[in-house]
């Protein structure tokens, strides 16, 4: 909800876990000492009664705003794609878990990590033959990318201090988006048994 540089009062960092038939974006932010009176502040005045303290209702009231926001701000503009199109994937929701920190006066200072989730679909599986995975996200923000064993990394552009790791779970990539904030990521799927999924349940077994 609001746009703040990069600093050591504010972080904001993604994980994306990606999946033959879907894939699941976290995005977790912090605030952190001035920063955090800011955004408090700020739920207080846009969502509450502007009389120096969040309440548990205001604080719900800012959730459920934020997701929708959040959920029409990328249905507006798909972050991503599957070989340079978005018509293969479905945004299915985003779910969030704001701080409880964030209840109390809003000139106390405190560390506030909220987290946010989308969920998307994919109506086709990923393939065998090589595909082609676009990201867009904040520039110079952390980020890392979750592919399972299925899935083989080929490589990667647009992501600065890239760093990868592999174990019996799969690949991991980790690194920051460049300063255009794109990443284009190269895979092959294996091709597995066709089966009814619910794709939420492939993130939380």
């Amino acid at each position: 909800m609001l746009s703040f540089p990069a600093s050591a009062a504010y972080e904001w960092n993604n994980e994306i876990t990606l999946h033959t038939e879907g894939m699941i974006w976290e995005y977790t932010e912090k605030y952190s000492d001035n920063r955090s009176i800011i955004f408090k502040a700020f739920i207080d005045a846009e969502f509450g009664d502007n009389d120096g303290f969040v309440s548990a209702w205001e604080l719900l009231k800012t959730d459920v705003q934020t997701t929708k926001a959040f959920f029409s701000s990328i249905e507006d503009k798909m972050d991503v794609k599957i070989d340079n199109s978005s018509k293969n994937i479905t945004l299915l929701s985003v779910e969030s878990n704001m701080s409880s920190e964030l209840i109390g006066p809003i000139n106390e200072e405190r560390d506030i990590v909220n987290n946010y989730q989308v969920f998307y679909d994919f109506k086709k599986p990923l393939k065998e033959s090589d595909s082609s995975m676009w990201f867009q996200g904040e520039p110079e923000t952390d980020v890392t990318i979750n592919l399972p064993s299925e899935i083989n990394f080929i490589s990667i552009d647009g992501i600065d201090d890239e760093f990868i790791i592999e174990d019996s779970y799969g690949t991991h990539i980790s690194g920051e988006f460049g300063f255009i904030g794109e990443i284009t990521m190269n895979i092959s799927a294996e091709a597995l048994p066709v089966q009814d999924k619910d794709v939420t349940e492939l993130f939380h077994p």
